[in-house]
């Protein structure tokens, strides 16, 4: 059972370190690649909100479908996902340097298909544990941060060697490695019932109507996330008006990527003290202190100070909800229920980008910091005091 246990787990670790390092890659390295094609900062914005955007539209169907006893397995449906980012990927390289617009297009394609993998994989873990499986979730994606902190520290340095042209080469051959990881995780599809089959047909209004209280949980959790956005789409305006740089903003970075491993490491006896409910509460008041330590700042030094609350606000939130989603639903909407929190963060996403630089050029980086700290606030007080009910 120990050996099984092992085995699982270091698979399933394999394919959230491949998909951090690939996620991270399409998306935070996204702007200097595409400013070197001769976009503007103004036309990144727009992909990046068009990608964010479609994908809050496609993923309630897609899980819907990936909630049928009848669907390809999750397995399958991320290969092939993985598989079109590969191509997408390859037709970019060709693409570089010829058309700033093509190259605009199929990178913002490949942001839509990995953000609508991330419920799918965190599904991945859940289904394998409902079977039976053993396998230690939090250990496994705490290898996904340590893909996330070795992607932004190898990507910054490859760049700076071989230029922003290199993005595209290296987000392929990560597509590649994500689709082995994949391909070697031993998940096979339970096939299901046909109230399952029934159940994957639902619109969102019949899940709204099965789960009330999550869905007002779900308003809470997009505040929290804009306050998270806020601080981390901008952290270099933030780390410059403390009086730093790029070096800076990159150990900064790097020490919270590190740090939140910790929750996750840990979670499985955390889950023994109380349950995934109330860590995920608590989480949201961890990402307000955070906004609220970010604001107060006064230099470099503590602003990496403040990366210590990381681990209860960000790294807790992650693990936390995975449990949480999979213990409060129904067999035949677990999936849907990982993909509406995941759409949680991609419409925090859109409204970040939105407002932070807005924010930002009216206001300046502490007025943007303070309506951080009101929407984690504000999404806190959501979660904690909604009614429990549904």
């Amino acid at each position: 059972m120990k050996n099984s246990a092992v085995r699982w787990t270091v698979s399933y670790a394999a394919v959230q370190f491949f998909f951090w390092f690939a996620y991270g890659t399409a998306l935070a390295y996204a702007s200097p690649y595409l400013l070197a094609c001769g976009l503007s900062n103004t036309a990144i914005g727009l992909i990046n909100a068009a990608a964010c955007t479609l994908s809050v539209v496609i993923q309630p169907a897609l899980s819907a479908y990936a909630d049928r006893g009848k669907s390809l397995s999750l397995k399958a449906i991320l290969l092939i996902m993985t598989g079109m980012m590969t191509a997408l990927t390859a037709m970019l390289v060709l693409m570089t340097g010829r058309s700033s617009a093509g190259s605009g297009l199929l990178l913002g394609l490949d942001i839509l298909i990995i953000q609508l993998g991330l419920p799918l994989v965190n599904a991945l873990a859940t289904e394998s544990m409902n079977a039976g499986f053993p396998l230690n979730f939090g250990l496994a994606r705490g290898f996904g941060s340590i893909g996330y902190a070795v992607m932004s520290f190898s990507m910054g340095q490859l760049m700076a060697l071989k230029g922003p042209q290199i993005h595209p080469l290296a987000l392929m051959i990560f597509c590649i490695c994500l689709m082995v990881s994949i391909c070697c995780f031993p998940f096979k599809k339970m096939r299901g019932e046909t109230a399952k089959d029934r159940a994957g047909k639902d619109t969102v209004a019949s899940f709204v109507r099965r789960y009330p209280s999550f869905c007002i949980m779900l308003v809470g959790c997009v505040l929290i996330y804009v306050s998270h956005v806020l601080i981390n789409n901008f952290v270099y305006q933030i780390v410059v008006a403390k009086g730093g740089g790029s070096d800076h903003m990159g150990i900064a970075m790097a020490l919270a990527g590190i740090l939140e491993i910790i929750p996750m490491l840990i979670f499985p006896w955390m889950l023994q003290k109380k349950n995934s409910g109330f860590w995920f509460k608590l989480a949201g008041i961890f990402f307000t202190l955070k906004a609220l330590g970010t604001l107060l700042a006064s230099d470099v030094v503590m602003l990496y100070l403040v990366q210590l609350i990381q681990p209860m606000g960000w790294g807790l939130l992650t693990v936390s909800s995975v449990y949480y989603v999979n213990e409060i639903m129904r067999e035949q909407d677990r999936i849907k229920g990982q993909a509406y929190m995941t759409m949680s963060l991609s419409v925090a996403t859109i409204i970040g980008s939105i407002i932070g630089g807005r924010l930002i050029d009216t206001i300046g980086v502490n007025g943007m910091l303070i309506a951080a700290v009101a929407c984690g606030a504000a999404g806190t007080a959501i979660v904690w005091f909604r009614k429990k009910r549904g």
